[in-house]
């Protein structure tokens, strides 16, 4: 599984983009419930519709309805893994029209977030996006966001080394300079 993950990974650091998306709906038939899989293809989808302008295997209107079938595979599947709810909760905060009513999606990332953060309390990648999602933070709340920014570099420079969209966003949005 790890291999043709790693397979699919350099076909999308190739922008080989409609070949990816075979290769994920194939090892997703043998794997449904693999969350490594889910994560890196329901971010894929994600990043298809934000992202990429040459993806043609599947209508944009059709896309986002893939999207959100997944989103709605993984609450019924993986609700309790705080990692799910981190990169379903983040993917809906940033963009929370692509997946319906913006006002629902919106309150509903939010909640994504904070259900990460309650089952990864230790994680400061996931304390630090839930701080970066208030509105109106307290100047203790920026303080301890900008605190965790050196923490989180070194989170992501560990977990998230492998290629794939997935890691390859985590270094672009998350590593600050």
């Amino acid at each position: 599984m790890k291999q043709k993950l790693e397979k699919i990974f350099i076909l999308e650091s190739e922008e080989k983009y409609n070949e990816a998306f075979s290769s994920y709906k194939s090892l997703l038939k043998l794997n449904r419930l693999n969350f490594e899989i889910w994560k890196h293809y329901f971010f894929f989808l994600w990043s298809m519709i934000e992202d990429v302008g040459n993806f043609t295997i599947i209508e944009d209107n059709k896309l986002k309805v893939e999207l959100n079938k997944e989103l709605q595979f993984g609450l019924r599947n993986f609700k309790n893994i705080a990692e799910f709810n981190f990169i379903t909760g983040y993917t809906i905060h940033i963009f929370p029209y692509e997946f319906g009513d913006y006002e629902e999606f919106e309150e509903l990332g939010r909640k994504l977030l904070i259900k990460a953060f309650e089952l990864d309390n230790q994680n400061h990648l996931y304390e630090m996006v839930l701080l970066g999602s208030i509105e109106k933070p307290t100047e203790l709340q920026k303080s301890k966001y900008e605190n965790l920014k050196p923490k989180v570099r070194k989170l992501i420079l560990k977990q998230n080394k492998g290629k794939g969209l997935l890691n390859e966003y985590y270094y672009d949005v998350f590593i600050r300079k």
